[in-house]
Formats: C-alpha cells, sequence, structure tokens
C-alpha cells in the first residue's frame, strides 16, 4: 500500500503550530524562534517530510501580493473592482506590488509556486479543496468577501446577516408582511447569512413561532433555486419563470444583491409588473448601477473599497505575526433608502 505523503499541515497539527510559521520554519525565514525551527526540522525528519528547495525567485522575500479570484468576479468590476481599487491603494502605500490571477480551471499561480509573493488575498468565494492546496505552500492567506466553513483563516466580510435583518424590518415598518428572499441562499456564505437575516427579522418581528414556522412562512413568497448562473447570462426569461412559481404572491422582495434585484426589476417592468407598486424589491451591495435604474434602488451599502484595505492590513499584520488566531472582520453595512420599495 502506498503511504501517504507528508505535508505541512502533518508537522503543524503535530506541533499545534499554524502551517505558515511551519513553512517559516522549513525556509529558515525570520517569523519564528530558534527551538520552533528546530522542533519542526525534527518533526519533519521524524515522518518522511521532503524539504523541497524554494526556486531563486527575483528578490527573496519580494513585496508582492497575490490577488486571487475567479475568472467572472474579475470581470464584475462594479463590485469586485472597487474591492482591487483598496487592495491595491493599501498595498502601495505599504510599499507592495499586486499580481492579480483570475482563475476557472483552479490551478495555484505560478507567483504562488515559485514563491514570489510575500501573501495571498483571496476575493469572493473559492472551493474549499483549492484553498487547502494553497495552503499547502504555507504562505498567509486572507480572505476578503468570503469566510471558509472548513479552514480558520483571516478573513474579511461585510455584516450579511445583520444588513438583511435591517432591510427586512425597513420593510416590515413600512407596512410590507408577505416577504420574501430572491437568490440562491446556498450560493455563498454571505447569501445564505443574507437569507438568515431576513429569516430571523420575520421571526422577530412578525411573531411567528419558532425556526420552522418561519422557514416555512418565508418560503411561501421567496424563490431560492440556482438563480446566479442566470443573473451571469442575464437570462430575463428564467428570472420571470422563477417569479411566477412563487407559491404565493409577495409584496416584497428582498434579493441575494443589487445584479440581481436590478434584473429582476427591470423583467417584472417589462411583463407589466409595477415596482413598487405591485411587488417592492430591495437588494443589497450598493453598486452604482443602483441609483441609475428606475426605480432608483433601495438597497444595503458595503464598504467595498474598505474590504481591500483592511485585507491588505490583516495580511501585513498575518506576516509578521504567524502565529496568531485567525481573526473574522464584519464591516458594517448601512441602509440606503431609494424608491424601489
Amino acid at each position: 500500500m502506498k503511504r501517504k505523503t507528508a505535508t505541512m499541515k502533518d508537522i503543524a497539527d503535530q506541533l499545534g503550530l499554524s502551517v505558515n510559521a511551519v513553512s517559516l520554519a522549513l525556509k529558515d525565514r525570520p517569523g519564528v524562534s530558534d527551538e520552533t525551527r528546530r522542533q519542526v526540522m525534527e518533526v519533519a525528519q521524524n515522518i518522511g517530510y521532503e524539504i523541497k528547495q524554494a526556486k531563486p525567485t527575483r528578490t527573496p522575500g519580494s513585496k508582492n501580493i497575490c490577488v486571487l479570484l475567479r475568472h467572472r468576479f474579475f470581470r464584475d468590476f462594479r463590485f469586485y473592482g472597487r474591492i482591487l481599487l483598496g487592495i491595491e491603494e493599501a498595498a502601495k502605500k505599504d510599499g507592495y506590488d499586486v499580481i492579480i490571477s483570475s482563475f476557472e480551471a483552479e490551478e495555484v499561480p505560478a507567483s504562488v509556486q515559485e514563491n514570489r509573493v510575500s501573501g495571498v488575498i483571496v476575493v469572493g468565494s473559492i472551493d474549499d479543496n483549492f484553498l487547502a492546496r494553497l495552503m499547502e505552500y504555507g504562505i498567509p492567506i486572507v480572505l476578503a468577501d468570503h469566510q471558509s466553513n472548513v479552514h480558520q483563516l483571516d478573513c474579511i466580510v461585510s455584516d450579511n446577516y445583520f444588513g438583511a435583518y435591517r432591510m427586512t424590518v425597513e420593510l416590515i415598518r413600512r407596512g410590507y408582511t408577505r416577504i420574501g428572499f430572491f437568490g440562491d441562499r446556498e450560493y455563498t456564505p454571505s447569501t445564505r447569512d443574507r437569507f438568515l437575516g431576513v429569516l430571523k427579522a420575520l421571526q422577530d418581528h412578525l411573531k411567528l413561532k419558532g425556526f420552522r414556522e418561519s422557514v416555512d412562512y418565508l418560503e411561501r413568497f421567496s424563490a431560492c433555486g440556482h438563480i446566479e448562473n442566470y443573473v451571469i447570462k442575464q437570462d430575463d426569461a428564467h428570472i420571470l419563470k422563477l417569479f411566477r412559481e412563487i407559491p404565493e404572491k409577495p409584496e416584497a422582495l428582498v434579493c441575494s444583491n443589487d445584479e440581481l434585484a436590478i434584473l429582476l426589476m427591470q423583467t417584472l417592468q417589462k411583463n407589466g409588473i409595477s415596482v413598487p407598486e405591485d411587488v417592492g424589491v430591495a437588494g443589497f451591495d450598493d453598486i452604482e448601477a443602483g441609483r441609475m435604474v428606475t426605480p432608483p434602488l433601495t438597497t444595503v451599502h458595503v464598504q467595498k473599497k474598505l474590504m481591500g484595505q483592511k485585507a491588505v492590513e490583516r495580511l501585513l499584520h498575518r506576516i509578521a505575526h504567524p502565529d496568531e488566531i485567525p481573526v473574522k472582520l464584519a464591516l458594517s453595512v448601512t441602509i440606503v433608502e431609494r424608491e424601489s420599495v
């Protein structure tokens, strides 16, 4: 039977260290004590870990940051472009260059493989298995607009739960009660939290009895299927079909993001359904396009540029303090009242 190849994670687990600390020790870099370095080398030898010679770099310890995001996110400058701008500005301020890598096939960027970067910022969702492969390189990783369900890593997110909760409370204050959620609630941790925020607000303010009754009530007025591909393709026919398949007619819909909210509004209007007279529509993210549509979109403002800046701050802190406990930072959000509800 073939023996399992020893990994840096195996060493980290035995010693109670982070993978990043093990990497620093194996590469004889600053950031860990001599005693930690000794222990790491001893365990590596005992378990048969193969210490690879690092490929030559342009400048040892070069001040480069790899920014990694899905290819379709890279094209979405209405939301992710603002995060990238924040990253670039903050990195430049601290003397770092940014190397942007977009992916579809989940290949580890050459800049990471060749040890040309000091750390990685992942922007948007990423598969946990791909994340595990990145972590094997032992460099600091920070997640922006994403939180792993498996790996303990620093992450910078918006307060999605609270934003959706506040938006739903505002709708109830305006007299809406038949409130639904329009979006794929399992698409990302962010959309799941937004769904749960709507759910909790309905439970608290409509005096629904318990979790099950609250879920049943919300699902009566919601469309929670695989919607995001229809948004990418601007497939208004399927958006209209999903709306018409909602079990009971909603008075208002909280959408998982602004792109979907705008597509839904335009689709409804083309088919003789007025917003907000027939149904109110609220978004989430506050992209610029939401101000330009008719009616202007009521939404939740997300601090996109600040998210990028904080991701850089956290990455530089992680580089300097590799053994600290990972931190989740949830940036505050605000309701932007316009005319779609």
